[in-house]
């Protein structure tokens, strides 16, 4: 049974020692947290009630350290050009390199709680204090390059600034607004006595020059409230200005331009300087809070943490040597499956296959995940899938083909790895039957079939495919008798439909449908009576059970049901043994159409360009059948699998095993 044996497992021991213990638990990734209940409910004296003295451990499932985490990360990203240490993307070129996730979880924590916050708050403190002056030094710059765009254009008309400031009839307004009002401001400007011009527009917003009446004015001022102009004042702006104004201009923009790249320059200077600082801490608030991610179901008592969780039972003695090393003075209390199933707790699922046993694990979760205690069928998956893909579509050629497409399509990001995987095994299968039927491209021609060919030996992939099916059909039931043995079911383990009993009326009824077909004689008196037997054992199985062995509570169904489930028991085995027929039915089909195409490529090899065509044929004929068909039979062989084989045994309905790991998890 590849399903990992799963143990509940609590730790109790004083915060200092907990914390590294949970670290190494972080590495190891083997700890799924549950509630503190989970593993000690019903214990004597359990934890999870009075204590000494009457308290209570307070239970917890906050992380204190998300919200740090986020600041943190907050803090990185007001650093231009910079991405949080984990963000896993280049930052911008030539921009130092945050620390990463690996390096984290090499680094031990060296801030507290309070030191770590008080640290991130000063940092957020003095980059948001120099984001906002720079802020504010660009509005300056851009309201000066404002104006002197707007001197050179007084200038061009022959006007100065002082007269056209004081005008006595014209109104002259000097503001910023986003571009997106500027052009409501526009549009107004064609139903009202405006004059809009744009002076500067960058970074999605515009300086303009509005004129107008004085008499308008008071309306006008309304309307730029409304579009959330901010007005600067053209008397400042221009004050002391004189005759070298425009140079005067020039100076003002050409200081705050530089303090600009001062300010732009400090985040990342003050970084370098800061490096091993920021890494550390940095590393000390993401370790810290891994920690508390898999310390998120804790209780608490004092300096008492309590800890409890699943792990896998082989890793228990990797635990033990984890406490011998850091936790001498915690306590660890163990419980196994079995207790915690009896207290009706649901485990997790973790499987653990071979190479090609996990492949075909996708197949297996496609339908649903094994329960714990069940038996994963994935080991057989891979086995059977290859087989009954093969069977169906055997060609050393059009196999090569679909393995060879799937890695492409793998390497390019289009198909998921694993399923990528399934296919390439899947069409390695279909070139072994390819020598099985001799067959390359369609062509029966070219290599001497190691087996029987499609196209001439259809009768013995009949029988083939039968004997297949009847053999699967058999594995499912004698699977799902040693599950019902495992549960303690005997009785409906020897009297089921898909027990003992159903599993020999199968066999008799195989049997007798053989000899009905193939011997003169028909089928014995003594296999029609055991049939007989047979059938009324499955029929009175619950009355058998309950009066031998008991019938559990809840278990018992009404007569009519009972009867029409038996009924459908016993037919379900003859249609689904008669499903496997699509084996040999896919396999001739495959080689028909593959003759199909050499057919029409014939036909027309007599034509002008028929050399052309020909080849335009074969081309599209052959990829048609590795796509399309080949589609139809993976669909086929997930068919068998699902409601043939997996419906004799199979339940799932697993919950999947979700440690909590330095990468993420939980």
């Amino acid at each position: 049974m590849a399903v990992v044996e799963m143990m509940g497992v609590s730790l109790v021991g004083p915060r200092e020692e907990i914390e590294p213990v949970a670290a190494e638990l972080l590495s190891l990734g083997n700890f799924e947290p549950v509630p503190l209940d989970f593993a000690l409910e019903k214990r004597a004296g359990s934890l999870s009630g009075q204590g000494a003295g009457g308290a209570r451990i307070a239970t917890f499932r906050s992380n204190p350290y998300d919200e740090l985490l986020e600041s943190l990360r907050a803090v990185w990203k007001l650093i231009p050009d910079m991405e949080a240490p984990e963000g896993g993307g280049p930052s911008a070129k030539d921009a130092p390199q945050p620390p990463s996730e690996s390096l984290c979880e090499r680094v031990c924590p060296s801030f507290s709680f309070d030191e770590a916050s008080k640290r991130v708050k000063e940092l957020q403190g003095t980059l948001t204090l120099w984001r906002e002056r720079s802020e504010a030094l660009e509005e300056e710059r851009e309201k000066l390059m404002a104006a002197g765009a707007f001197l050179d254009a007084l200038s061009a008309a022959g006007r100065g600034v002082e007269r056209t400031l004081k005008s006595r009839y014209l109104s002259i307004t000097f503001g910023r607004l986003s571009a997106e009002n500027f052009k409501r401001l526009e549009e107004m400007a064609s139903v009202t006595p405006l004059l809009v011009f744009p002076a500067v527009a960058e970074k999605g917003y515009v300086l303009a020059v509005i004129f107008c009446s004085r008499d308008y004015h008071p309306e006008a001022e309304k309307l730029f409230r409304t579009l959330y102009l901010k007005e600067y004042a053209l008397d400042e702006v221009f004050e002391g200005a004189g005759e070298a104004m425009r140079e005067r201009l020039r100076e003002r923009v050409f200081a705050l331009e530089r303090a600009l790249r001062g300010l732009r320059e400090a985040p990342r200077n003050y970084l370098e300087k800061h490096r091993k600082e920021l890494e550390t801490l940095y590393c000390s608030v993401f370790s810290m809070q891994r920690v508390y991610a898999l310390c998120r179901n804790r209780g608490e008592l004092g300096g008492i943490f309590v800890l409890s969780g699943l792990i896998p039972a082989p890793t228990l003695p990797k635990v033990e040597a984890t406490l011998g090393r850091f936790a001498p003075n915690t306590l660890l209390l163990t419980e196994k499956d079995t207790e915690l199933e009896r207290r009706g707790r649901r485990l997790p699922t973790l499987l653990k296959n071979n190479f090609l046993a996990k492949t075909f694990q996708e197949i297996v979760a496609l339908y649903s995940l094994p329960s714990y205690g069940e038996t994963d069928p994935s080991p057989l998956v891979a086995l059977s899938f290859c087989l009954f893909f093969g069977f169906m579509f055997g060609d050393v050629g059009h196999g090569f083909l679909l393995t060879a497409g799937a890695w492409l399509l793998a390497r390019k990001g289009i198909l998921k790895p694993a399923f990528a995987s399934v296919i390439r095994i899947a069409g390695v299968a279909a070139m072994l039957f390819g020598f099985l039927y001799g067959s390359v491209f369609g062509s029966e021609e070219i290599l001497p079939s190691l087996w029987t060919s499609p196209m001439r030996g259809i009768d013995h992939l009949i029988r083939t495919s039968l004997f297949v099916g009847v053999g699967f059909m058999s594995l499912g039931i004698v699977i799902n008798i040693f599950a019902l043995r495992r549960k303690g079911r005997i009785g409906k383990m020897l009297f089921d439909g898909e027990g003992v009993a159903g599993l020999l009326f199968y066999w008799a009824a195989a049997i007798a449908g053989a000899l009905a077909f193939t011997s003169e004689g028909g089928v014995p008196v003594a296999l029609s009576a055991t049939l007989g037997v047979l059938f009324l054992v499955i029929l009175f199985g619950g009355t058998l059970e309950r009066l031998i062995f008991g019938l559990p509570e809840g278990e018992q169904e009404g007569a009519v049901v009972h009867t029409f489930s038996v009924f459908h028991a016993l037919l379900s085995f003859l249609s689904n043994t008669a499903s496997f027929v699509r084996l040999a039915a896919f396999a001739l089909n495959h080689a028909g159409l593959s003759a199909a195409v050499f057919m029409l490529s014939d036909m027309v090899h007599s034509l002008p360009g028929g050399a052309i065509f020909r080849a335009a044929i074969l081309l599209l004929g052959n990829a048609v059948i590795v796509g399309l068909e080949g589609l139809i039979v993976f669909i086929q062989t997930l068919r068998l699998e699902y409601y043939e084989f997996f419906s004799k045994f199979y339940e799932g309905g697993g919950t999947p095993f979700r440690p909590v790991t330095w990468k993420g998890g939980e």
